[in-house]
C-alpha cells in the first residue's frame, strides 16, 4: 500500500495551540471508524466535482491544475470521466458552504470528494458547528446530486506538528483527532453505502520519513506527495467496490 502525503503543520503551532484540544467537547464515538461500503461500482461515465482547500488547488506544485491531488486522482479514473474543482486555499466548510457547494451541485457529479477538516479543525473551529455543517453537507448532496461522497477526515495532527510540539501538546492534538474524526465518522455512517470515509489517521504517520512528500515551502506537498493522496483514495474506492480492483 503506498503512503499517504499530508501536510506538516508544525509552521501552524503557536502559544495559542494549546486551546485546539482543549476548547472542544468529544462526542461519543462511534461503534466503527468507517462508514458502510456500497458494493456496488459507479456508473459511468463518472462525473467528479473535487470540494477542498489548497490541496485540492495544488498550492506547492509545478502545475497546480494538474498536479494537485484530485486531478492525479481523477487520472486513474477512466477516460470518458468528466472533472471539475471548486476550491479555495484556507477555506473552511462552513465557507465552502456557500461559495463551492452550490457550483458543485450544478455540475451534476456523480461522485464528489470532499477533504474540508484540516482547516476547521486548526482554527479551531467548534466541532459541533462543524458536524451540524458536514451533516447539512451531505444532505444536500444527497437530495440535490446522484454522486456518492468520498470524505477525508483529519491526520495525524501530532506527527504532522514536527519537534516544536511538547509532549504534553501531541497529546491534546491526538485527542481532538480522535473526537473529530469520531464526529466525522458517525455524521457519514447516517448517510449509508453513498458516503465513504478515507481514513487518513494511518498513513499519516509515515510522513516524517518522507520530506520528499513535501514541497519546498516546508507546508503544502510536492507533486510526488500529491500522488500519495490520490493513491491511498482510490485504494480505498476499491476496497469499498466503487472501482475496479487495480491492475496486476
Amino acid at each position: 500500500m503506498r503512503k499517504l502525503l499530508l501536510l506538516p503543520l508544525a509552521a501552524l503551532f503557536g502559544p495559542g495551540t494549546a486551546s485546539l484540544a482543549e476548547a472542544q467537547p468529544s462526542p461519543e464515538p462511534p461503534t466503527s471508524t468507517e462508514a458502510p461500503r456500497a458494493s456496488e461500482p459507479l456508473g459511468m461515465p463518472i462525473r467528479y466535482a473535487a470540494l477542498g482547500a489548497s490541496d485540492t488547488v495544488g498550492v506547492g506544485s509545478r502545475s497546480p491544475a494538474s498536479e494537485n491531488w484530485t486531478a492525479r486522482l481523477r487520472a486513474a479514473l477512466p477516460g470518458n470521466t468528466a472533472y471539475d474543482r471548486f476550491a479555495r486555499s484556507g477555506i473552511t466548510l462552513s465557507e465552502a458552504v456557500d461559495v463551492e457547494v452550490p457550483r458543485a451541485i450544478a455540475f451534476k457529479p456523480t461522485l464528489v470528494t470532499m477533504w474540508l477538516s484540516v482547516n476547521d479543525a486548526l482554527r479551531p473551529v467548534p466541532l459541533p458547528g462543524y458536524q451540524k455543517s458536514l451533516q447539512a453537507t451531505l444532505e444536500r448532496l444527497m437530495k440535490e446530486t446522484e454522486a456518492r461522497v468520498v470524505l477525508l477526515n483529519v491526520p495525524d495532527l501530532a506527527t504532522l506538528a514536527g519537534p516544536r510540539a511538547s509532549p504534553e501538546m501531541r497529546v491534546r492534538l491526538r485527542e481532538q483527532v480522535k473526537a473529530w474524526n469520531a464526529a466525522i465518522s458517525s455524521t457519514a455512517r447516517a448517510f449509508g453505502p453513498r458516503v465513504l470515509v478515507v481514513d487518513l489517521l494511518p498513513a499519516s504517520r509515515s510522513l516524517a520519513g518522507h520530506a520528499e512528500w513535501l514541497s519546498s515551502d516546508g507546508f503544502h506537498p510536492s507533486p510526488a506527495g500529491y500522488q500519495q493522496l490520490a493513491d491511498v483514495t482510490l485504494e480505498a474506492m476499491r476496497g469499498a467496490g466503487w472501482l475496479p480492483p487495480a491492475p496486476r
